[in-house]
């Protein structure tokens, strides 16, 4: 403690942060839930004699804590009996290493035990405090087990065959994958130091989580398993493990407004929303009230205020400099491309054309090279220069490796480079994007947008969505097109789907504050959370419990969204 004090006191911050920071590093930051639990207004109900699993799994991942606590705590308050399932120190490789950053070479020779310790006391700690009942990964696999998986040799395998690799038809092989690409912050990381060892314990950590989870369900029945992300190690396999044991499962994550979450049934929300069915959000209705409301929403992007996560404090606006400083010319045709992190989620899931982004962005490199009458700018995603994303494969290099320097009418947006993305496809006849999001905002914004990847907005009619290489090229051929391509039927139809998305799909809780050290990001949980539940003041919350109890689509209903204005100037100042 005195050490603590010691650095406390040479930080030169004003009292307010210094206390903040002194209950980060006591493990003091997490909500009371003593406090929180004095203010229920009435008993919990009688017992259901029905379990829930809340695969909770990776308990550093503080935001998760926060928000899983939230549930489980009034699911149990409805009479569920609630299990909290936590890594007790298990696992070699986990979605940890990458938000810890451990070295490779600590990372191959000693796995994640780096973080495991703190990982696995603060949350098991916290999680008891909220009453709920913590279950470990060691209670559910033998030492036997264990060691069988971990003296298993893998070295001989290849990387495609460790890649491809399947247990009970489980693909524990892809969930590796997705673990050491999240992980080296690189989709071609095979040459990268101890790439293969370390892509081993990721696999054997995906192994181990399945014989956990096999011997749980076994053990005990549960009616819904809820769970975060629902990809990486070891989230993906136990929501594959869920569904081969026919669990109703449940995935969540964050969503991008402030306070919110997106949760999705059966799969990853990176998945179902691509393929959800277009009856969810078409029939509900669009007045000019929401189709305002939205308007102010995607103009408050540009700013980087309203959402958690932005990347750019002050954004530059000034596109008209900035084209002239770049060598673009306003009178001919200039086409917008965003690309994705190459690591990203979205990114390595299977394709439709392409074998995956890089292929399709030097495709469309290509194009332009032979079309030197249009004018293509690639957008790199900001986050690869973020401090807490940084991507290790780097889209310019891989662009300056192929062909060193592009033609002038091929102009390339550097991720550090502040000026404003919205700005800039603002001016272009059209954008093309692999898997962003953004494709719902240019759509929204009357920009023709053309999908190649596996993008929320593809299937909606509403974007071009090509289905092989031929049919791309007939669609680039296109361009420039006509100012009048998007009719107002079709534009408002692309509102429709991004107020669904943004308000509808992703649901903000009145239930969730934030707090000093971490704006934006829910780290608090309002103290009257049970006066607040019991009296419906928390929509998202009611429908998430319904949701979950029930089997719904956690789609905030119409009514608890019709009077809520978006007031925007406050996050304007």
């Amino acid at each position: 403690m005195k050490t603590k004090k010691t650095i406390l006191d040479q930080l030169d911050l004003p009292i307010k942060y210094l206390k903040i920071f002194r209950k980060y590093l006591t493990g003091q930051r997490l909500p009371n839930w003593n406090e929180i639990s004095k203010n229920k207004i009435r008993h919990t109900k009688k017992s259901k004699n029905e379990n829930i699993l809340i695969a909770v799994s990776a308990g550093g991942l503080e935001t998760h804590l926060v928000f899983e606590s939230m549930i489980g705590s009034i699911l149990n308050y409805e009479g569920y009996n609630v299990d909290y399932l936590l890594c007790d120190e298990l696992l070699s490789a986990c979605i940890m290493a990458n938000v810890n950053r451990i070295n490779e070479k600590d990372f191959n020779k000693h796995g994640s035990k780096k973080i495991c310790s703190y990982c696995f006391i603060r949350s098991n700690n916290y999680l008891k405090t909220t009453g709920g009942n913590v279950l470990k990964f060691s209670d559910f696999i033998s030492t036997k087990e264990y060691d069988q998986i971990n003296y298993q040799n893998f070295d001989k395998m290849s990387f495609k065959e460790i890649l491809n690799y399947k247990l009970d038809e489980i693909s524990l092989g892809e969930h590796a994958n997705s673990g050491a690409i999240r992980y080296f912050a690189s989709s071609e990381y095979e040459e990268m130091n101890h790439a293969k060892d370390i892509l081993i314990k990721y696999l054997k950590s995906s192994i181990i989580t399945k014989k956990v989870c096999e011997n749980l369900f076994k053990h005990k029945k549960y009616k819904e398993v809820f769970i975060n992300h629902g990809i990486y190690v070891p989230q993906g396999v136990i929501l594959d493990c869920a569904n081969k044991f026919n669990i109703m499962t449940s995935t969540w994550s964050p969503g991008y407004r402030r306070n919110s979450a997106i949760i999705t049934r059966g799969d990853t929300y990176h998945r179902t929303l691509i393929y959800e069915d277009n009856s969810k959000w078409e029939n509900f209705k669009f007045s000019e009230n929401e189709e305002k409301k939205i308007d102010k929403y995607l103009k408050s992007r540009w700013y980087g205020k309203t959402d958690w996560e932005f990347f750019f404090k002050n954004p530059k606006f000034n596109i008209e400099d900035y084209f002239v400083q770049k060598g673009i010319d306003m009178n001919k045709p200039i086409v917008g491309l965003a690309t994705n992190m190459l690591w990203d989620a979205q990114v390595y899931f299977p394709t439709n054309f392409f074998s995956g982004m890089l292929e399709w962005l030097f495709f469309t490199i290509d194009f332009f090279i032979e079309n030197p009458q249009l004018q293509l700018v690639i957008r790199i995603h900001p986050a690869e220069a973020h401090p807490s994303k940084k991507s290790v494969q780097r889209i310019e290099n891989d662009i300056n490796k192929k062909y060193g320097k592009l033609p002038s009418n091929i102009i390339v947006i550097k991720p550090d480079d502040s000026i404003s993305t919205y700005s800039v496809f603002e001016k272009c006849n059209s954008v093309i994007v692999y898997a962003s999001k953004i494709g719902i905002e240019t759509s929204a914004t009357k920009i023709p947008t053309i999908i190649c990847g596996e993008s929320f907005i593809r299937n909606k009619n509403i974007t071009y969505d090509p289905i092989s290489k031929h049919e791309y090229l007939e669609i680039l051929k296109k361009i420039p097109f006509s100012s009048d391509v998007i009719s107002k039927e079709n534009l408002k139809r692309a509102k429709k789907y991004a107020y669904h998305f943004w308000f509808r799909k992703t649901m903000e809780y009145k239930s969730l504050v934030e707090n000093d050290l971490r704006k934006g990001i829910f780290m608090e949980i309002k103290k009257n959370l049970f006066d607040i539940y019991d009296n419906k003041k928390d929509p998202a919350l009611e429908e998430t419990i319904k949701s979950i109890i029930n089997g719904g689509d956690y789609i905030l209903k119409d009514e608890n969204l019709k009077n809520q204005e978006f007031n925007e100037a406050k996050f304007l100042k």
